[in-house]
């Protein structure tokens, strides 16, 4: 396994590609196939107060094929978080340990840039995302309520 870099400018037709290949997940999520604007949010979106530096994106690779992505804040919602926005892996990916390696080095880039804690909202539509947040350690620090969509969140948080 390989882990990259991806920066919106050089690799967004390839996490287009992979959003496509996951649209089971985008569909459960936003209720709608994947398009141009799930993509710009994966690489643009954060909060007001985190600037475009203390945003990064990974992609996880298997013979040079992106099987994974993943998106991580820093700063937020206190200063020493490292905050999850994305983990996702491609079906073929899932069950077979590539998300605890993608997980494994987002902690060691957390670490390295100082943060204390991780954090992670998983949907309660999804169960299977849950029990693996369970199992890395994560534990329910809050929940939000549907507001514009049909979701409720759950915040989960670990020590690192």
């Amino acid at each position: 396994m390989d882990f990259k870099p991806l920066d919106k400018i050089t690799y967004r037709p390839e996490v287009a590609c992979f959003f496509e290949r996951t649209a089971d997940y985008v569909m459960l999520e936003h209720g709608r196939v994947p398009d141009a604007d799930i993509v710009d949010d994966f690489f643009d979106d954060r909060p007001p107060h985190v600037a475009a530096e203390d945003s990064l994106h990974f992609g996880l690779l298997e013979d040079q094929n992106l099987i994974g992505i993943a998106g991580i804040l820093f700063g937020f919602p206190e200063k020493t978080d490292a905050y999850i926005g994305l983990m996702l892996l491609a079906p073929e990916a899932r069950g077979r340990g590539n998300g605890a390696q993608l997980l494994s080095h987002l902690t060691g880039v957390a670490q390295a840039r100082g943060a204390q804690r991780q954090l992670v909202a998983v949907l309660d539509a999804n169960p299977k995302g849950r029990a693996f947040w369970d199992r890395e350690g994560f534990m329910l620090e809050t929940s939000f309520p549907p507001i514009e969509d049909r979701h409720t969140r759950h915040r989960l948080i670990r020590t690192i």
